[in-house]
């Protein structure tokens, strides 16, 4: 049953329920559990949680973002329209979306894509500009999992999408 209302909050340890949380994933649950809160205090993430009204304080899913730097060289090959737009340093600012996960209870129901939107509209809008949203996906679903939404391959097992796709895909 999909939630009528999805609120997507700031972690809180004192009233999300952080240890019940289970999307089927060991490590993104612990991390959860026993990890976020510290690498929120200590400013190494910004960590946000999906809540229905319906559920109380139980966690249907969050995500992480943190501040990242990619070299330029490690970008895929963009079209020219849009590489043009990109700046021309060696290492560019990015934001890594680094965890994404979703309770296997609500899984299918869409709410992985609305904490992906979430996330991109916290880079699109925050005050420390970014070139590129960077992920690291699992395994291949989550790599075409991820594709769907405009991110390509980079180096390594990373996708990108720059900030100048998001803007027009957001703007129209």
């Amino acid at each position: 049953m999909m939630p009528e209302l999805l609120h997507i909050q700031v972690l809180d340890r004192s009233r999300h329920d952080r240890e019940d949380f289970d999307c089927g994933v060991p490590e993104l649950n612990d991390y959860l559990a026993k990890q976020a809160n510290q690498d929120v205090k200590r400013g190494a993430c910004g960590c946000w949680v999906a809540v229905a009204s319906e559920r109380g304080q139980e966690i249907l899913g969050y995500y992480t973002l943190s501040a990242e730097a990619v070299e330029m060289s490690e970008l895929p090959e963009l079209p020219k329209s849009l590489g043009r737009k990109l700046p021309r340093y060696r290492r560019i600012g990015a934001a890594l979306l680094g965890r994404l996960a979703v309770a296997k209870s609500v899984q299918g129901q869409r709410i992985g894509e609305r904490l992906l939107y979430d996330a991109l509209t916290r880079c699109l809008v925050s005050e420390i500009p970014f070139v590129v949203v960077v992920v690291d996906p699992k395994d291949e679903q989550a790599v075409a999992w991820y594709e769907r939404f405009g991110f390509r391959p980079m180096s390594g097992d990373r996708m990108v999408v720059t900030m100048v796709e998001l803007r027009a895909y957001f703007a129209g």
